[in-house]
């Protein structure tokens, strides 16, 4: 039996990569039910384009003789390497092709300098003894919740008074504001991300929220048509309260179907808000981590390939 081997993928082996990932998702309850159609005439995820664009060096495919086995993806921010993607197919699952995909991303990490490692992934067996076997740790489940426009609306009212807050999404634009992000994002994550910023507001055409609180600006939150999040705030009341806004942008957004979060089991308060409200616990995640110190307890992450 031929080597498995794994190499770079370039921008053109994007459609099929993406084909490979929603091929296997599609039978999980944690990704979106608009996956698994095989269709390469669909546009690609723009995530995942934005990810090429700029953590090129971080795309990898296995492949044994002339099959594509699976398809890995991973992101340096600051000196945090985020896993994006891992997906085998399942004839080939348990043969060692994540192995060696994880083994790549991780080498890609740590040539880029990354010091901590964050994986959030499905509560698949093979992923996560995969990750086991490189001195991963579970750190905590992160809950996916869906809700309808009703649900959300009452909620998101509720939310936003309780600390002042406003849209900034043109103050964003023109780099104003920039400051808080990148502080918020360093008490929250360790990272600074402007090329997500960015990205969230111009390609995703996101609304963007400021919560104050006292003289200080104390969190932020996303929303639009399809997406609710990223929310990160200094504190937890904060993080709460631009929730609502994330929630408010998404509604007025027009959502194509029930609002979805991802919300980490250490964030207690969102978690029990968004229960009391009627929000329906879809599915589990879980976040692996090696070298990290963070609580993740004020905030909620965006798509799982770009949290």
């Amino acid at each position: 039996m031929a080597k498995i081997k794994v190499r770079r993928i370039n921008r053109e082996e994007l459609p099929g990569a993406a084909i490979l990932r929603d091929a296997v998702a599609a039978d999980l309850a944690a990704f979106p039910s608009n996956r698994g159609i095989l269709d390469l005439d669909m546009d690609i995820d723009p995530n995942l384009r934005h990810l090429l664009a700029h953590d090129p060096d971080g795309f990898f495919t296995a492949y044994q003789g002339e099959e594509t086995l699976g398809f890995a993806a991973a992101q340096v921010r600051s000196r945090q390497w985020i896993l994006s993607e891992l997906w085998v197919l399942p004839q080939h699952q348990g043969h060692g092709a994540g192995d060696a995909l994880l083994s790549r991303v991780l080498a890609y990490g740590e040539r880029s300098g990354a010091r901590e490692f964050l994986a959030i992934v499905p509560t698949e067996p093979g992923i996560q003894a995969t990750l086991f076997g490189h001195g991963f740790e579970p750190l905590t489940p992160v809950y996916l919740f869906s809700m309808s426009d009703e649900v959300a609306a009452r909620l998101a009212s509720t939310l936003i008074r309780l600390l002042p807050g406003k849209d900034v999404t043109n103050d964003l634009l023109s780099l104003r504001g920039q400051a808080d992000l990148d502080r918020i994002d360093r008490v929250t994550r360790n990272i600074t991300r402007d090329a997500d910023h960015q990205f969230w507001l111009k390609e995703r055409q996101l609304r963007a929220a400021f919560v104050r609180q006292g003289e200080r600006i104390a969190a932020y939150a996303y929303g639009g048509r399809d997406q609710v999040g990223p929310v990160a705030g200094s504190t937890q009341e904060a993080a709460i309260s631009a929730l609502g806004w994330g929630i408010t942008a998404a509604i007025d957004a027009g959502p194509s179907g029930d609002l979805e979060l991802r919300v980490p089991a250490h964030f207690r308060p969102a978690v029990e808000v968004l229960l009391d409200s009627g929000a329906q616990l879809r599915a589990t995640l879980l976040l692996y981590g090696k070298g990290l110190s963070l609580s993740f307890d004020r905030c909620t992450f965006g798509p799982i390939c770009l949290p």
